[in-house]
């Protein structure tokens, strides 16, 4: 269901916040939603910056948006 709502979407918004203590955290089934949208060419934000994880490279190779908490910057 979650991949549907990507395909219909314009963009996705990222509520990477804090868990399990790791900062600004993306989980598997979040940057695999990710992964769609770039692929799609959605626009792609995140509420928080790119956590510092293993799969940051990816995330930042998708272009995503960092919009530091102010959602006027989703356009």
């Amino acid at each position: 269901m979650h991949f549907q709502k990507v395909v219909w979407c314009d963009a996705i918004l990222v509520l990477n916040y804090e868990k399990n203590g790791v900062a600004d955290y993306v989980g598997a089934n979040t940057l695999m939603e990710m992964g769609l949208a770039f692929y799609l060419k959605k626009k792609i934000f995140l509420l928080n910056p790119v956590p510092k994880i293993g799969s940051q490279e990816e995330i930042l190779g998708m272009k995503s948006v960092v919009i530091a908490r102010d959602l006027n910057q989703i356009k």
